[in-house]
């Protein structure tokens, strides 16, 4: 039961949403403008609210970074080798989906109901991180197949670059520490602000995940779904876990991040997919099959997080 009560209500209000959206209380129009209120606004309040008052030990979360975002890449590169026989639009969503997990709508509430308000400075700091190298990881993966089908030689152009930079999530995060690393401290009636708006980011954000469920489209997309989550659910993970645990990393330091990573893939992911000539239709059964198959899985995980 105490496992439950951290995963369960994260999926009570998945399912909420996803009914509410059913009945057709709640049009699936609107979570677009819920989303980009998660992501512009909510979101980096949260996070630069946590990391603003949390002094960091480097010697600890450098390592811990370079390991986490190490094992998103072999990930990602790795499956992406292995999908050499699919279609090009078909390879870099697989190996997308994979790779990428969704931190900021699932990972943030799941951290809050499983460690408390004392992880979200970690948590902010390694969903930061992961933003950038996601960003650039699916870039990657999503121009590579349609490059190497066509002979030309891939590369990343400087408006992706400066798109990752401008993201408000590492905006946010990077000011919360820049702040937090010149001594200061937040004025109370600012500080209040923020944690008013930073609240709204994990019910808003499992609003939109729960209103975007379009269940029907995974029927036809089952055998790469299950491939897929296999990976991001449990394999991923674990190769996570094993190895924060190889270079010492422990308690929170070691939860934190493995939680991150055992979260479903981003929503994001089929956006990119979409706009970068990938087969939208799987990117999006990949992350409505990961969505619902991580109420077992995550269980799983903070169950041997509880162990370590």
């Amino acid at each position: 039961m105490s496992l439950l009560n951290i995963v369960l209500p994260v999926f009570l209000v998945i399912g909420l949403a996803y009914g509410l959206r059913r009945s057709g209380f709640l049009q699936i129009s609107w979570t677009a403008g819920l989303s980009r209120l998660v992501f512009y606004v909510a979101a980096p309040a949260l996070l630069f609210q946590s990391t603003a008052q949390h002094s960091f030990d480097w010697g600890v979360s450098i390592p811990t970074l370079l390991v986490v975002a190490g094992i998103a890449v072999v990930v990602g590169l790795g499956v992406y080798g292995v999908a050499r026989n699919l279609p090009p639009e078909r390879r870099g969503v697989l190996a997308q989906g994979a790779s990428r997990s969704n931190t900021v709508f699932v990972g943030l509430p799941l951290v809050l109901n499983a460690f408390g308000e004392t992880a979200l400075a970690r948590a902010s700091v390694v969903i930061a991180f992961m933003v950038v190298v996601d960003n650039l990881l699916s870039v990657c993966l999503l121009t590579l197949p349609h490059e190497q089908h066509s002979g030309r030689k891939p590369g990343l152009g400087w408006h992706t670059t400066l798109q990752i930079l401008r993201n408000p999530l590492i905006l946010g995060c990077g000011g919360g520490i820049l702040y937090s690393s010149l001594g200061l401290e937040l004025p109370v009636s600012l500080d209040r602000a923020l944690a008013l708006i930073g609240r709204t980011a994990a019910p808003l954000g499992l609003v939109c995940v729960g209103a975007g469920l379009q269940l029907r489209s995974l029927r036809p997309e089952l055998p790469g779904v299950a491939v897929t989550a296999a990976v991001r659910l449990v394999f991923h993970p674990l190769l996570t876990y094993i190895g924060l645990r190889l270079i010492g990393v422990e308690g929170l330091d070691l939860g934190v991040p493995v939680l991150l990573m055992a979260c479903p893939t981003a929503i994001v992911s089929y956006i990119m997919a979409r706009e970068m000539g990938g087969d939208a239709q799987f990117g999006a059964a990949i992350v409505i099959g990961t969505t619902v198959l991580s109420f077992l899985t995550l269980i799983g995980w903070i169950a041997l997080l509880r162990l370590a």
